[in-house]
C-alpha cells in the first residue's frame, strides 16, 4: 500500500526520527521536509502508530492512502518512485 504521510511539528529532531524510521520501510522517498510517500505491507493505523512513539503530543500526523489514480506535476523523483512501487506488490499486515 501506498500512503502519503505529513508530519507537523516544530522539533527538527523529530523529523529526522521520523526520517530514519520511515526509511526503514519497504519503499520511501522524502518529498520534503515533513512529507514522504511511504509503500509498506502495514495499515495506515500501524504507521500511525509506530510513527506517534517518537512524535510529542503538540505534533501531528495525517496519513493518507494514495490510490493508482493519482496525478503528479514536476516531480520525475516521486512519478518513478510510484512506478516502481507499483512493480512490487506487497501483502498486507494488519497489525
Amino acid at each position: 500500500m501506498n500512503f502519503l504521510v505529513l508530519i507537523n511539528t516544530q522539533v527538527d529532531q523529530h523529523l529526522e526520527e521520523i526520517h530514519k524510521l520511515i526509511d526503514s520501510y519497504d519503499h520511501s522517498i522524502r518529498i520534503n521536509k515533513s512529507t514522504w510517500l511511504i509503500n509498506t505491507k502495514y495499515h495506515s493505523k500501524v504507521v500511525k502508530k509506530h510513527l506517534a512513539n517518537i512524535l510529542s503530543i503538540n505534533d501531528s500526523i495525517l496519513i493518507f492512502e494514495v490510490s493508482k489514480d493519482c496525478a503528479i506535476s514536476n516531480n520525475l523523483g516521486v512519478e518513478d518512485w510510484l512506478e516502481d512501487v507499483e512493480n512490487d506488490k506487497l501483502d498486507p499486515v494488519l497489525e
